[in-house]
C-alpha cells in the first residue's frame, strides 16, 4: 500500500505544470521478475492504466528488451518504446545512436558459441534479442562465475552490462537509459516527469531526470520499485517515492492517473 508520502508525490506531479511525461522500465516495474524472461508478462491492469494514461500524458517505456518484444509485451497505442536499453527508438532523435547490425550480428554469434563451447550447459540460458545477447544465471545462479569469465574480453566493438541475475552482451555505443529519457523529454517538450525503475540501468536514467530537473527547471519525480536484495541501492537513495513491488508501482500509477482525471 502507499504512503500518504507517495500519494502526494503523485497528486503534486499531476499538477505541475505540464506537458507530462511517464517514463518507465518494463521488467522488474511493470512485469513481475519471473525465472525465465520469455516467460514475462505485463498485468492487464497495468496495461489499462497506460492506456487511461495516454489521455493526459505522454507514456513511455524505456527497456532492455529489444523493441519488437517490448511492444508485444506493452500493446498500447499511443506508448512510446524505446528498446535494447536506449538503442533501438521508434522515434527519430539525434541523440539515439544508429547500429551497423549485420557486423553486430556476426560478433555477437561469436561471443555466443564461445561461451557455448566454455560453459555448454549456459545454452538453455541464452537470450538473443535484436542488438545484444543476453546470458541468463537466475535459473542457475552456479553459471555466474563461468559466464563472467568467458565475457571478461570481449571483441571491439562490444560491451558487457550487469543486470539483475544477467549479463548482457551490447554494442559498444553512447546509448543508454539516460541518453534516451533525455532524447524523450525533449523530443516530448515535457515539463514535468515520472520516472519508474528497479535495475542498474535505471540509476542512469534517474540520474538523467535529475539533471533534466536542475538544468531545465523540469517537475521530476522519481519511483523506485525496490522488491528484493538484487535491488541497487542507488534505485533506493534516489528514489523519491519507494515502491516494495510492481503491485505498488501499480497502484502509484492509478493514483497519478485518477489524480489527473483519467
Amino acid at each position: 500500500m502507499l504512503t500518504m508520502d507517495a500519494i502526494e508525490h503523485y497528486r503534486g506531479l499531476a499538477a505541475a505544470r505540464g506537458p507530462l511525461l511517464v517514463a518507465t522500465d518494463l521488467d522488474g516495474t511493470l512485469a513481475p521478475i519471473v525465472p525465465h524472461a520469455s516467460e514475462a508478462r505485463v498485468p492487464p491492469g497495468a496495461l489499462a492504466v497506460m492506456e487511461r494514461l495516454t489521455g493526459a500524458a505522454r507514456v513511455a517505456v524505456i527497456t532492455g528488451r529489444d523493441l519488437n518484444t517490448a511492444r508485444r509485451l506493452v500493446p498500447v497505442e499511443g506508448v512510446v518504446v524505446v528498446g535494447s536499453h536506449g538503442l533501438e527508438a521508434s522515434f527519430d532523435d539525434p541523440l539515439i545512436p544508429g547500429v551497423d547490425r549485420i557486423a553486430l550480428s556476426a560478433a555477437l554469434e561469436r561471443v555466443e558459441q564461445q561461451v557455448i563451447s566454455a560453459v555448454p550447459s549456459s545454452f538453455l540460458h541464452i537470450e538473443r534479442k535484436a542488438i545484444s545477447t543476453a546470458f541468463h544465471y537466475r535459473a542457475a545462479p552456479d553459471l555466474e562465475p563461468q559466464l563472467r569469465q568467458v565475457l571478461s574480453a570481449l571483441p571491439e566493438g562490444l560491451r558487457l552490462r550487469d543486470g539483475r541475475m544477467v549479463l548482457e552482451v551490447i554494442p559498444d555505443a553512447r546509448g543508454g537509459k539516460d541518453v534516451a529519457l533525455t532524447a524523450l523529454a525533449r523530443h516530448l517538450r515535457c515539463k514535468a516527469m515520472l520516472v519508474m525503475g528497479d535495475d542498474a540501468t535505471d540509476v542512469a536514467m534517474f540520474r538523467a531526470a535529475l539533471s533534466l530537473a536542475r538544468d531545465e527547471g523540469m517537475h521530476v519525480v522519481l519511483a523506485g520499485v525496490a522488491s528484493g536484495p538484487e535491488t541497487p541501492p542507488e534505485i533506493i537513495e534516489l528514489a523519491d517515492v519507494v515502491l516494495r513491488s510492481t503491485e505498488e508501482a501499480l497502484e502509484g500509477l492509478e493514483t497519478l492517473a485518477r489524480a489527473l482525471g483519467v
